[in-house]
């Protein structure tokens, strides 16, 4: 296939970087137990692979998609503010047998809410503070307030933009919220302090492994091995898109041609009525004898006539035509009540097959759609195998 090139050229264009994290016995240990809660059977081998493979995920976003490790959405939390709450929740699950320390009685009086109203700015429409809105913001400390180095300009470039909203309409109860999530965090830090030392767990690792947990899933939608929401791509997934040719189409095709295959005539017959009763005991006299006689019993015709019977996809526009060509071969359905309060009775007689054309749109599209995804996984594969050789690392 001409997207080939594409493997050769980014396996061998893979630069030479820092060395990636070696994760402690702790480390893994902690992640496996926490993996095995959201899934059964989780090994920890799995946990070792999937760590790895998530710094490899680290350092193609710092060079392909370096935002998702600021934001991930403009409207969104910064990744800093979820990676600081994984990280809270991953040691809070594995120290839960430790006591929780007290906490500090804050005297909120030191920065009220009309000091912060005062120091916050006019509210950034376009959603970024300038130059000197944020130099302002940072001379504001709330370190007292956190328990640890935070400015106004730091608080602030962390939030969702509906935070940052709230927070300039002087909602003092959500500031004192998100400075109590600090200074909970910063506390339990110091509080494990001496355990996480004696336990060989890095608060730096445990940082980065949040990350990496947190950019996995948009990273693996942008190299294609993962569906994105409302089927976006990536310009990565588009040159691979770009690469598949006419000939490509047209193999797929004939390896899959059972997939192609599709119901493209019906031959039917119908009757309508203006109560369902009526209509009931229209196909009690079917069940009896056979539809073509229920007709004559009933002095009716068969509302296919005009086409002999005959339905395909051309008479879908039709309601009646639409339920009758979605039904299984012989089958005999209603009474079902037509949209304008009518009564259906109908019946499939035989039902044929065809296969679409190579040339037709289906059959492009969904080729394209499984040749797109073979590719993003190959590719993904040589370059994630191609980075662990480089990093002398073993899955």
């Amino acid at each position: 296939m001409r997207w080939l090139f594409i493997l050769l050229v980014s396996c061998n264009s893979l630069p030479i970087l820092a060395n990636p994290a070696l994760f402690s016995h702790a480390e893994i240990t902690l992640m496996h137990k926490a993996f095995s809660q959201h899934q059964d059977n989780f090994t920890r081998e799995q946990t070792k692979t999937r760590l790895a493979e998530n710094q490899f995920l680290l350092d193609q976003a710092q060079q392909h998609q370096s935002h998702l490790l600021a934001r991930q959405s403009e409207v969104g939390y910064a990744t800093k503010f979820h990676a600081r709450r994984y990280v809270m929740s991953l040691l809070t699950s594995h120290f839960v047998s430790t006591a929780a320390p007290q906490k500090a009685v804050v005297n909120w009086a030191n920065y009220t809410q009309t000091q912060l109203q005062a120091d916050l700015p006019s509210y950034p429409n376009d959603n970024h503070y300038s130059s000197a809105q944020l130099k302002k913001l940072a001379n504001i400390d709330l370190t007292s307030f956190s328990g640890a180095p935070l400015t106004l300009a730091d608080l602030m470039h962390e939030q969702s933009m509906q935070n940052r909203y709230k927070l300039h309409q002087g909602d003092y109860t959500l500031f004192k919220q998100l400075l109590n999530e600090h200074r909970q965090y910063n506390r339990l830090i110091k509080h494990l302090k001496v355990q996480l030392t004696q336990s060989n767990i890095s608060l730096k690792n445990l940082a980065l492994i949040a990350t990496g947990e947190l950019i996995r899933s948009p990273m693996l939608s942008y190299f294609g091995v993962q569906t994105q929401m409302h089927g976006e791509r990536s310009d990565y997934v588009e040159i691979l898109k770009s690469n598949i040719t006419t000939q490509d189409i047209k193999q797929f095709y004939m390896q899959h041609k059972a997939d192609f295959k599709h119901k493209s005539t019906v031959y039917a017959s119908g009757a309508i009525f203006s109560s369902s009763k009526n209509a009931a005991s229209f196909k009690k006299a079917v069940i009896k004898t056979s539809f073509q006689k229920a007709l004559s019993q009933h002095a009716l015709n068969n509302i296919f006539a005009k086409t002999k019977g005959i339905l395909t996809r051309e008479h879908n526009s039709q309601w009646a035509a639409q339920v009758v060509f979605n039904l299984k071969e012989s089958q005999l359905a209603g009474p079902i009540r037509s949209p304008n309060g009518q009564w259906l009775v109908a019946q499939t007689h035989q039902v044929k097959f065809d296969y679409y054309s190579v040339q037709s749109e289906t059959v492009r599209y969904q080729a394209t759609l499984a040749l797109i995804e073979e590719a993003a996984k190959l590719a993904y594969q040589k370059n994630k195998l191609a980075w662990f050789k480089l990093h002398k690392l073993s899955l």
